[in-house]
């Protein structure tokens, strides 16, 4: 028998939660497609009608979109978002970055209570110029400077509480780890910053710590094409906000790919993002390598 403690599984279940989401939703629109032979006397709720959605620019950002729910008495959603980050959310108010332009759909998927089925709502949204990545301090900080061409990388601090997780951001009731308490493959790990292209590159010395499996150490070996984006005043606080490419991750698999920059000095990075298809939160400390 394989004991699990109550964060692992956790992080078991998060990893699967876009896929349940998806097939719940999936389920309520083969069950409101059907025409079942049953009695008159039992009546099946109508569809609802479509959800009320807003799309906004943000005024900080022509690549910046602000996605809200507008409607009342939906249970479920599930917004698609392709081209953007994060591409998928089940939020009603979301903030989303389209880092090229284009012309892309918009879906909400919405469940209302009381059944019925699901209802869709669809918009379209212009995205006129790529997003542009301004040199600023911020950046200077990050790569080491807008011409260093070699850029810059950053590795787990030794410190106690390198890494912290729990159920609210900045708060470590699930984990805080010990110092010097991380594992050697997370150590050796390096996250390096390029001005020039936005590049994002991801060293891991072969190995990564999986999440998934018992945080036991694996052969990973990550993608070389990397890019980022910093979103101005775009965290939970008006922080600005370092995104990365979905599927991409800086510091543990099971964060990203949205990172808000609690601190960032010449020779420190402390990051917070939540845990990937989850509620809780990691903060994540790095020292100049």
């Amino acid at each position: 028998m394989i004991n699990l403690s109550k964060i692992e599984l956790k992080k078991m279940l998060a990893i699967n939660y876009k896929f349940i989401q998806v097939c719940f939703l999936g389920l309520l629109l083969s069950l409101a497609a059907c025409d079942p032979d049953i009695d008159d006397d039992i009546r099946i709720p109508s569809l609802p009608e479509a959800p009320t959605i807003s799309i906004e620019v943000s005024p900080d950002d022509p690549n910046t979109i602000i996605i809200k729910d507008l409607s009342d008495g939906f249970f479920a959603r599930v917004w698609e978002l392709p081209g953007g980050t994060p591409d998928f959310s089940t939020l009603s108010i979301d903030t989303i970055v389209y880092r090229k332009a284009g012309v892309f759909p918009i879906t909400l998927h919405a469940a209302k209570e009381g059944g019925g089925g699901t209802s869709i709502a669809n918009e379209i949204i212009d995205i006129k110029e790529d997003a542009i990545l301004a040199c600023s301090e911020e950046i200077v900080s990050l790569t080491g400077g807008c011409d260093n061409l070699l850029g810059k990388c950053w590795t787990f601090s030794q410190v106690a509480g390198a890494v912290s997780v729990g159920p609210d951001p900045g708060s470590n009731e699930w984990f805080s780890s010990r110092e010097s308490g991380l594992e050697p493959a997370q150590y050796d790990d390096s996250f390096c910053f390029t001005f020039d292209g936005s590049s994002f590159l991801y060293r891991n010395s072969g190995q990564t710590i999986d999440p998934f499996n018992g945080f036991a150490p694996v052969d990973f070996t990550p993608p070389t094409d990397l890019t980022y984006f910093i979103e101005a005043k775009g965290g939970l606080n008006g922080e600005s906000r370092l995104i990365l490419p979905e599927g991409a991750f800086m510091g543990v698999w099971d964060s990203g790919p949205l990172y808000d920059i609690i601190l960032l000095t010449e020779d420190e990075l402390i990051v917070r993002s939540q845990i990937l298809n989850s509620e809780g939160w990691f903060d994540l400390y790095f020292v100049a390598r």
